[in-house]
């Protein structure tokens, strides 16, 4: 059943993609004929375009991350629960939980400088 509810869901990003672009194509081209102008029906084209693929982006995300879940329910984890610590990213100041005192950071400093001012 999780395969056939995963093919209900992706399945029709192709219908979604090519409607899209067509809608955008002939609503310029019928806004063309309408205004007796030639460039409408290329402009639509790309905003069909914008918005299939848009929602094809859209999608994948959320397939990432369904299949994501999938792998944590899998490894008998809770796939809803908060990130644990060790998920936490390295690189992000908000994540680290031991922060240097400013007050050593600043020794540290005023001590490198007295040792190059003894070397001179």
């Amino acid at each position: 059943m999780k395969g056939m509810k995963s093919f209900g869901r992706y399945g029709s990003l192709g219908f979604e993609l090519l409607g899209s672009i067509a809608v955008g194509y002939y609503g310029g081209a019928w806004l063309d004929k309408r205004f007796a102008t030639h460039w409408i029906a290329f402009a639509g084209f790309l905003l069909g375009c914008y918005a299939g693929f848009r929602a094809l982006f859209k999608a994948a995300k959320t397939m990432q991350r369904d299949i994501e879940n999938d792998e944590r329910l899998a490894r008998g984890e809770d796939p809803w629960a908060p990130k644990a610590e060790d998920d936490l990213d390295v690189d992000d100041p908000k994540d680290t939980k031991d922060t240097k005192d400013t007050k050593d950071t600043k020794d540290t400093k005023k001590e490198s400088r007295d040792v190059d001012d003894a070397r001179r």
